[in-house]
């Protein structure tokens, strides 16, 4: 059986958030401190931090719905990490990557020009700065250091 601890300053969102994490079978759920014996300890705070042994958990907005927050738990239980961050969530409101937008972010990543991304591509360097462009559109970027850094946080691209 699974040992979670909730620890936040108000009592009453404590009891809230143990009774949504006592839905999963398995679970034992109790509100207390940091200090208490758990496998998981789940902080409330201005966004729900969740923490496990062995370097695993996970940060979740304050809002997070309680079946998000019962997923997270039980990646860190497996000992997983998980983040969840306001970027994330406004891409998801965005028009997706193209598959070749797709490419020429990996190569965005890779810290390529506009002119290198066209030669690698075979495409034209005029090309390569307009799906340049989109990209920093799409996920809400002002730099290409800000674009590569918001897709290596979300995994859409890697080192």
């Amino acid at each position: 059986m699974a040992r979670i601890v909730v620890v936040t300053a108000s009592p009453l969102l404590a009891e809230g958030v143990a009774a949504a994490l006592r839905a999963e079978p398995g679970w034992q759920v109790q509100v207390g401190t940091a200090r208490d014996d758990a496998d998981v300890w789940v902080l409330l705070g201005e966004e729900i931090v969740v923490r496990g042994g062995q370097q695993a958990g996970a940060q979740l907005a304050a809002d997070t719905r309680p079946g998000r927050l019962r997923a997270a738990v039980a990646a860190v239980l497996e000992g997983l990490s998980v983040r969840e961050t306001p970027w994330l969530a406004g891409l998801v409101e965005h028009e997706p990557l193209t598959p070749r937008e797709l490419e020429v972010f990996e190569l965005l990543g890779k810290g390529l020009s506009n002119r290198d991304i066209a030669g690698v591509l075979a495409i034209s360097v005029h090309t390569a700065k307009y799906h340049v462009a989109q990209i920093l559109a799409k996920v809400g970027a002002a730099t290409r250091a800000e674009a590569v850094g918001a897709g290596l946080r979300c995994g859409l691209i890697g080192l």
